[in-house]
Order: C-alpha cells, then sequence, then structure tokens
C-alpha cells in the first residue's frame, strides 16, 4: 500500500512541478531527490522539496507549497545550489545528469 502513495505522490508532483519549472525556461531537465514533507495544501498534494538539474549542469532546490495569494501551488523557493560531492555515488543523481544529456560522470 505504502509503495502505491508513493508512486501516486511522484506522479502527482512531476505533474504540477512541470509547468511551474518549465516557467524557469531551463530547456531539458530532470527532478531528483523530490521528498514529500509530510504537510497537505489546500489542493490535496503534499508540499514537497527537491532538486531541479538542467542540461546546463545547473542546479537548482525548490520547495513545492502554496501561493496564498493566487490560490494556487507555487515555487515557493528557488535557489541555484552546488551539488554536494557525494551525490556522485547517487543512483539518482547519475539518472538525473543521463536524462538531461550529461552522462553519468
Amino acid at each position: 500500500m505504502s509503495t502505491h502513495l508513493e508512486v501516486r505522490s511522484a506522479v502527482e508532483h512531476a505533474a504540477v512541478l512541470r509547468p511551474l519549472i518549465e516557467e524557469q525556461r531551463l530547456g531539458r531537465y530532470a527532478l531528483f531527490f523530490v521528498t514529500g514533507d509530510g504537510e497537505w495544501l489546500p489542493n490535496g498534494i503534499e508540499e514537497a522539496t527537491g532538486y531541479v538539474l538542467d542540461e546546463r549542469g545547473r542546479i537548482f532546490s525548490f520547495e513545492l507549497g502554496w501561493d496564498a495569494e493566487r490560490c494556487a501551488v507555487a515555487l515557493t523557493a528557488w535557489d541555484q545550489v552546488e551539488p554536494e560531492g557525494h551525490w556522485l555515488r547517487s543512483a539518482e543523481y547519475q539518472r538525473a545528469r543521463a536524462a538531461v544529456g550529461l552522462g553519468g560522470d
């Protein structure tokens, strides 16, 4: 049962995040380390944090939250960050790199 909920959450997050990330005009990108935060937004989607890697190798951390003025989900935080050294040992990070054409290093 828990696996079903995790998959549902990942699919929902991807669907909600796609237009918000596309507004950033990154080109090709991949999500990694996306984690639900256990708090639910008014539209029923779980708050989340994670990272976006673009085809230029830039990494952005984000928080998916609620914009009360617009009454809509929003990227409530969006910051460019440097990769952590231990990420190179992560299969999820390597898949994100491969997805945007940066190889697996």
